[in-house]
């Protein structure tokens, strides 16, 4: 299962990007679904299994994460 990570700006999303491929962590950079929100255009896909791991990680770096939701098939 994924799960869309939302942020609170395009900055965030890109710093959060580099920092998760840095620690190996599988995700992907998409367009945010607009039934999520409209505030940032850019959001990360990611499995859910990493999810804890992700929200620790960026929590350290102080990413400013907005949301998490489970992505739609």
């Amino acid at each position: 299962m994924k799960q869309i990570i939302t942020f609170v700006s395009v900055h965030f999303v890109m710093k959060a990007e580099k920092i998760l491929k840095k620690e190996g962590i599988d995700t992907r950079l998409i367009p945010t679904p607009r039934k999520i929100s409209s505030d940032c255009g850019m959001a990360i896909e990611a499995h859910y299994e990493n999810i804890e791991r992700i929200k620790t990680i960026l929590s350290d770096h102080k990413c400013g994460i907005d949301g998490i939701y489970k992505a739609e098939k």
